[in-house]
């Protein structure tokens, strides 16, 4: 398995638009396998399916399809609300996040 460097993973403060950074908390870059889906999850709209151990980022690579989503939904800068995000939770823990 071959893990990036920092240099080379995507940095959410340059890669990220500003209003999605706060989702992110404290983390600054995506790990190896977020980099490796960050074109699809959140700059195209095709199917994609993620396959990784526990604890390898999906839940996050998650948050990224969803703040695409949201994205796709603005009008003038500003989140129309008139749609909906389903995120079904695999574990109790996942939910409480």
């Amino acid at each position: 398995q071959h893990i990036l460097p920092k240099s080379e993973r995507i940095c959410i403060a340059e890669e990220l638009p500003v209003w999605t950074h706060p989702a992110f908390g404290e983390i600054t870059h995506l790990n190896t396998l977020q980099t490796n889906v960050f074109e699809p999850a959140f700059h195209s709209s095709q199917n994609m399916l993620v396959c990784a151990p526990t604890g390898a980022g999906k839940t996050l690579v998650a948050l990224l399809v969803m703040l695409r989503l949201m994205q796709e939904q603005m009008i003038g800068g500003k989140l129309d609300r008139d749609f909906k995000i389903i995120y079904v939770a695999p574990m109790k823990a996942l939910a409480a996040e």
